[in-house]
């Protein structure tokens, strides 16, 4: 714990410097402060620093770590718990080598300053707090950049040809994407985490991508797999205090491909409703600029790569950009026409193509970019209901319109928390009709309360989707623990065989 002493002072003079400390102590400096007086005599007062008290008991070492945690959760205007991770991670330091510095001010005023700029954007930070940032840790010492500073660096930045944008009236976006991540590729090569990823042939053998890329006519064919190329994804986020949708970019081949800052925002348009005639909007500028490094590649490390497009987001904008109707398609799956469980209005088509708890015995077909081309073309007038015959669900495979990006099927990553929220509830009323086929309703009824209980309280699932937005950090690690409980409660309703296979 430190403290300020000064010397020489009497008492309205100490009363006026505390409130002076009070109020600038960002901005005092070690220099000396000089007092003048109305009777024309001068003081200088010296700031001196020194410890109070090395060595503190565990209460008073709680007690100083619970203020100084309220303090700096008060001057930066962030969350105490964050305070104080941070400051745990930095006593450990600090006991691990000696000490630490607070504020290393000689690091930080090493930082160029569009360094400093690309931190205050990736970290969402205002000029205002980090201008209070450079006070705190005072304005000569640290060096940080000021506000006329980080904006000349952010306009020089804007005018860069990866960082243009312009706007349609609907939305702003990049003017050359491809220009974006081909930045995005020379920094993670130069910082070393560009990761080569092997494929695999027809034979399903690693395949050795050596092969030159030369382009291609076509932005939706197939590239082989020995030609060397780069994984781009692309995807839509919707949400934000105004409703909007977000495109990003991101290159898959790289430790932690889907952190914020390893991210590129592509385009931003504002939306209520990210329907079909929104998507389409967006669509007229995003596929032609992602058709373009589709055909002629991007510039990796002085050679000409191609690139491999895979679809992310969420289920919805993925079906509405394939051409089908969402989750109310007969075969809803993005890679099979697989159909969901059994239901009394599918069951003909069950039988005929098999549903989701069929695995790898179902009889479905593997959706095929040919087949979406065939439908693209199909639809050009308008989608199926527009025709004059309509085509049936054996031919059109539940896409019923115009797909505004052509892709390979299989190039399509579903996000993984619809599958396993489609799965864990699949799996625990499979639990309850286990327990009806084998005992009656009766003793069903009974697990399907226990069942309920213990997410409840043994578990600690709460009644709401996402297990209240649970599904984060810490608490979700905890929730993954205890769902053992489940499979508790279901060996003493079902048989042993049953418990032991689920």
């Amino acid at each position: 714990m430190l403290h300020t002493t000064y010397g020489a002072l009497d008492g309205p003079l100490l009363a006026h410097v505390d409130l002076l400390v009070s109020r600038h102590l960002a901005a005092i400096r070690p220099e000396d402060i000089v007092a003048t007086f109305a009777n024309g005599k001068k003081r200088t007062y010296r700031r001196v620093i020194e410890p109070r008290k090395e060595d503190v008991g565990p209460r008073h070492a709680r007690r100083r770590h619970a203020q100084a945690k309220e303090e700096v959760a008060r001057i930066f205007r962030v969350d105490p718990g964050f305070a104080s991770a941070v400051m745990d991670d930095v006593c450990r330091l600090a006991r691990a080598s000696g000490g630490v510095a607070l504020a290393p001010t000689a690091a930080v005023s090493a930082l160029p300053q569009r360094l400093q700029a690309q931190f205050m954007v990736d970290n969402n930070v205002s000029k205002a707090t980090f201008q209070r940032f450079r006070r705190l840790l005072g304005p000569r010492e640290c060096r940080l950049a000021t506000a006329q500073q980080l904006r000349a660096e952010l306009r020089s930045a804007s005018e860069e040809e990866n960082n243009k944008a312009t706007t349609n009236g609907d939305g702003v976006y990049l003017i050359s994407p491809r220009a974006a991540v081909e930045v995005l590729i020379f920094y993670l090569r130069r910082k070393n985490q560009f990761i080569e990823r092997g494929l695999r042939g027809a034979d399903v053998r690693a395949v050795a991508a050596t092969l030159p890329f030369v382009g291609q006519t076509s932005a939706s064919a197939l590239h082989s797999s020995a030609v060397q190329d780069v994984h781009i994804c692309f995807g839509l986020d919707k949400g934000g205090l105004i409703s909007s949708c977000k495109a990003v970019l991101s290159c898959a081949i790289q430790l932690n491909p889907t952190s914020r800052g390893h991210s590129i925002l592509y385009g931003v348009f504002l939306c209520k409703k990210d329907d079909r005639e929104a998507l389409a909007r967006m669509a007229d500028v995003y596929v032609p600029d992602l058709d373009t490094p589709r055909t002629g590649g991007v510039d990796v490390g002085g050679h000409q790569r191609a690139v491999r497009l895979i679809l992310i987001g969420d289920y919805s904008f993925m079906t509405t950009w394939v051409g089908q109707k969402g989750a109310s398609s007969r075969m809803p799956c993005l890679w099979c026409t697989v159909l969901r469980r059994r239901t009394h209005g599918n069951g003909l088509l069950v039988d005929q193509w098999g549903d989701m708890q069929d695995g790898s015995r179902a009889r479905g077909v593997s959706r095929c970019r040919e087949h979406s081309q065939q439908m693209a073309a199909a639809f050009a007038a308008g989608d199926n209901a527009r025709r004059a015959t309509p085509m049936p669900l054996e031919e059109h495979f539940s896409i019923e319109r115009r797909s505004l990006l052509i892709i390979e099927p299989s190039h399509i990553s579903p996000m993984p928390l619809h599958l396993t929220l489609g799965v864990t509830g699949a799996i625990l009323r499979l639990g309850i009709e286990a327990v009806y086929f084998h005992h009656g309703p009766a003793r069903a009824s009974a697990y399907a309360m226990n069942l309920t209980l213990a997410l409840r309280f043994a578990v600690g699932a709460t009644p709401k989707p996402y297990f209240g937005g649970a599904f984060e950090g810490r608490q979700c690690q905890l929730i993954a623990r205890r769902l053992s409980a489940v499979i508790e409660s279901f060996e003493t309703h079902a048989p042993a065989a049953d418990a032991a296979a689920c």
